[in-house]
Order: C-alpha cells, then sequence, then structure tokens
C-alpha cells in the first residue's frame, strides 16, 4: 500500500511538470523567423494550437524555414492544409533544412510550395537567383514564391525591374504558379509590377484582423501560430475569400476558381498545353499521383468520369485520369494525323506557303511568304483554338505545320549542307548513287578524295537528310564529315 501511495504520488508530480513544461514552452517558444524584416502594425497575438481554425472552414497555412527545426511531420500533417517552404536567402545561402521539409511534406501528404528570400542586386543578379532557386527547390512543388522585403538594388535598377528580371527568368525554368511576397510597410515604394505574377502574399500583423491595404491572394496575418509538431512559433496565413485553397494546393492541373470550363463529352484526343500529373483516381490528389505529362504531349482519351462532387476527368486510354480543365488541356483537329506534333529543329518548306503574326492563320494575320525548299529554324509549337498545329519559328511566326507543306528536318541537320553551295570538293572517296535512298543497288562510281565537283540541287530523303543532287543527275552525301563547300 506504501508503495502504491508512493507511485501515485510521483504520477501526479510528473503530471503536474509535464503541464508546466507546456505551459512554458508556450510562452517561451522561439520566434518564426529571426531573419524578418516584415513590419508589423501591433504586437502579434499567439495563436492557440488548440484553436488554429479561426473560422470553422479555414484551413491552416504555415510558411517555414530553417528557424523550425525539426518538424515532426507525423503530427503537423495532422493540422496543415498547406505549407510555403523556404528554398534560399538570396543565392549565397541555401536553407539547410528545405530539402528535409520537403521530403517531410511529401511523406505526410502535405501540399506544398516554395519561396526565395530576394536579394538581387541586378536584373543579371536577378536571373542568376531565379536559376539557383529553381535548381534547389524540389520540382514536386506545386508553386513558386519571390520574397522581397527590402531595396537591395546597387546597379542603379530599380526593384521593378530586377524583379521582372527574376520572374521573367523563372518563367523560362517552369510552368507552375509564381507568387509574390511584398512587404506591406514598403508596397508603394517597392512598385513591384504584380501582373507579372500569378497570385500576390503580404504580411500585415495586427490584433484587430485588418487585412492588408492592397489586393492579395494570400495574407500573412501573424508570426505567433503555434502548429502541434512544431517546436517554435510560425508564420500562419489566411486565403482571400475568392481565393481557394485548391488554387494553391492542387499541382500542375489546379482547378481554377470560377474560371475552369470542363470537357464534359470525349475530346477523343488532346494535347497538353501545360504540365499536367496522371493520376491512378479521379481523385487528383498527391496519393494517386503519378508520372507527369509535359507540355505539348498528345494523348488518347478514352471516355470522361466525374468526381463524387461532379467534376469531369478524362481517362486515358493507359487507364490514368488527367484534369479536363481546358486551361491545361486541348482537344485537337479530327485531321491531327495530317499535322507534325513535335518541334522539329529545322523545317524544309515543300510547297511556298505564308509566315503569320498568330496561330490564326487568316489574311489579315499575314506576314510575309515562304518560298519553296527555304529552310526555317523552329522555336516551338503552338495550337489554334481549334486545336490545329502551328510551327513558330524562332522569329516568332507562325506557319502550318501541315506535313504537304513542311519537312522537319534530321536532328543532326548542323553536319550536313543544306543549302545549294554550287560546288564541293570531296574530302574523302564518297560514292555516287541514283537515288536519295544509299542503298548497295543505287551505288554507282566512286568519287575520289580531293575532287571538285559541281552540285546542282539539295534534294531531302523522306525522313529530312539532305542530299547533294550532281548536274549529272546522281546523289552523293551532304555529311560534312565528307564534302566541304567551295
Amino acid at each position: 500500500m506504501k508503495k502504491l501511495r508512493y507511485l501515485t504520488t510521483l504520477l501526479c508530480l510528473v503530471a503536474v511538470f509535464l503541464v508546466a513544461a507546456q505551459t512554458i514552452s508556450a510562452d517561451e517558444l522561439g520566434p518564426a523567423n529571426p531573419d524578418s524584416k516584415t513590419k508589423w502594425e501591433t504586437e502579434s497575438e499567439v495563436k492557440d494550437k488548440f484553436n488554429l481554425k479561426v473560422k470553422s472552414a479555414e484551413p491552416v497555412i504555415a510558411d517555414i524555414s530553417k528557424w523550425q527545426g525539426t518538424i515532426d511531420w507525423a503530427t503537423a500533417s495532422k493540422v496543415l492544409d498547406l505549407v510555403i517552404i523556404r528554398t534560399q536567402y538570396g543565392s549565397i545561402l541555401e536553407d539547410t533544412k528545405h530539402k528535409e521539409y520537403e521530403a517531410g511534406a511529401l511523406k505526410y501528404g502535405v501540399p506544398f510550395g516554395v519561396y526565395s528570400y530576394s536579394l538581387a542586386e541586378s536584373t543579371a543578379d536577378a536571373k542568376a537567383e531565379a536559376n539557383t532557386f529553381y535548381n534547389r527547390a524540389s520540382k514536386d512543388a506545386n508553386f513558386y514564391v519571390l520574397d522581397v522585403e527590402e531595396f537591395t538594388s546597387t546597379s542603379g535598377e530599380s526593384m521593378r525591374e530586377i524583379i521582372n528580371a527574376y520572374v521573367k527568368q523563372l518563367r523560362t525554368k517552369t510552368d507552375k504558379k509564381i507568387g509574390v511576397y511584398i512587404a506591406h510597410h514598403l508596397y508603394n515604394q517597392l512598385n513591384i509590377d504584380t501582373s507579372k505574377f500569378d497570385f500576390v502574399w503580404i504580411p500585415r500583423y495586427n490584433n484587430t484582423n485588418t487585412v492588408p491595404d492592397f489586393k492579395y491572394n494570400l495574407w500573412q496575418y501573424t508570426d505567433k501560430g503555434i502548429v502541434p509538431g512544431i517546436s517554435t512559433y510560425v508564420d500562419l496565413n489566411r486565403l482571400n475569400p475568392n481565393t481557394p485553397l485548391n488554387y494553391f494546393t492542387d499541382a500542375a492541373d489546379v482547378e481554377t476558381a470560377n474560371k475552369a470550363t470542363y470537357y464534359t463529352t470525349n475530346p477523343k484526343k488532346i494535347v497538353v498545353k501545360k504540365k499536367v500529373y496522371q493520376y491512378s483516381s479521379t481523385s487528383l490528389t498527391a496519393e494517386y499521383r503519378g508520372a507527369a505529362l509535359s507540355k505539348n504531349t498528345v494523348v488518347n482519351v478514352s471516355g470522361i468520369e466525374k468526381t463524387s462532387k461532379g467534376t469531369p476527368r478524362l481517362k486515358l486510354t493507359n487507364g490514368k485520369y488527367i484534369t479536363a480543365n481546358k486551361e491545361f488541356v486541348l482537344k485537337l483537329t479530327s485531321s491531327i494525323d495530317q499535322y507534325y506534333t513535335t518541334v522539329p529543329k529545322k523545317v524544309l518548306i515543300k510547297k511556298g506557303l505564308n509566315a503569320y503574326s498568330s496561330t490564326n492563320l487568316t489574311t489579315s494575320n499575314k506576314l510575309t511568304g515562304v518560298k519553296k525548299n527555304s529552310v526555317l529554324t523552329i522555336n516551338d509549337i503552338a495550337y489554334s483554338t481549334g486545336g490545329t498545329p502551328r510551327l513558330k519559328t524562332i522569329s516568332g511566326s507562325y506557319i502550318t505545320a501541315k506535313k504537304n507543306y513542311v519537312l522537319p528536318l534530321t536532328s543532326s541537320i548542323e553536319n550536313y549542307i543544306y543549302t545549294n553551295p554550287g560546288s564541293i570538293k570531296t574530302k574523302s572517296t564518297v560514292y555516287q548513287y541514283r537515288s536519295t535512298n544509299f542503298t548497295t543497288s543505287n551505288k554507282g562510281k566512286a568519287i575520289t578524295k580531293g575532287s571538285t565537283v559541281k552540285v546542282s540541287s539539295i534534294v531531302f530523303t523522306s525522313k529530312g537528310t539532305p542530299r547533294l543532287k550532281l548536274s549529272n543527275g546522281m546523289y552523293i552525301t551532304a555529311n560534312k564529315s565528307y564534302v566541304v563547300a567551295k
């Protein structure tokens, strides 16, 4: 009995100690971000970890950096709806915890974005920072954010110019959303061009629940949030009422609020306009996510299936699901087999055609004519609203991608002479052929090394490899390893 009373007393003491320790820890948590230069209007109030969801439907959105230390993701994931992870502080200082945090969020199914604190001193510096940001951050991030909290220019360029260069460079790396975080007290002075971004995130701390004075999608309202599983204070954020959570949490195939239009009947064949992921369920969430389909991928659709809430999904012939959102996928013309759908480096113009300023090949958009046998350099493929592919040239104009009019040249075209040199000199012995098809049955006489031969024209094989047609009607190689233009 004495031992029992002793154990009971000991357990009570332990319980009291734990309660006291918990109370002390709540009062002595480390700051959310010791580096922060954000100005708040009044002292930010502590957000109780047992009352995180101020409104019944309000999601818990935290942003974190190395200052949050080791996070218990098994616990934190039960509360967090979205987390935004710092990748770097300028291009020199990589956040030492970001890879650990990204892995934890992935493992426990917490959607996440990434952010970079900008210290760019010039437009050139901004481009370099954008590159390191993209290279360091997880490619599983749903979106990217530039954190702008101070004037960093030493080049004489405005912050607007520097941040424009930053986001422009980042856009060359990713099709995902890019947002900007702007210090509230410097918003007007920084003069950031928010039209370059997909969303705006603004900090404003106060005890009166006063939203930012400027247009925003995400509001960082406190730096004294308490989240189970995180041992320091943490920044917490609220959504603008007109911006849904899935604007941030759905990956590449986000369902845009009040704007999304969907295919509701089977389009049969579609092209991917922006990178999207395939899923093993109509529920397009991380746990079902599979391989990505990159921009300009053409896929066959077997049918339409809807989620439990009635949102259409495209079911592919491989059994996977992708978004049916027309912002991300486009129904192809029924005659798509008559067109090229992959980007060639260069094309030969087989028939005279016109170049246009738009994918809409109408008279009002016509720029100039392009002669037969011209060779054009191609930069990309774009599609008309009706799903017809166009080739975008390096100059920015558009031409048809129809197979009757253009021929993609071999990918190694730079190793060949492909415009008529008039005459060539052989670098080694080469054989003449009766056809552009260089087979034994077509082989003729050899031309010895060092010979000079007149060329009447360039003729291409069906696969886009150039041949030199001689004045005698025979063909020889145009490969620069064997012949050189005179």
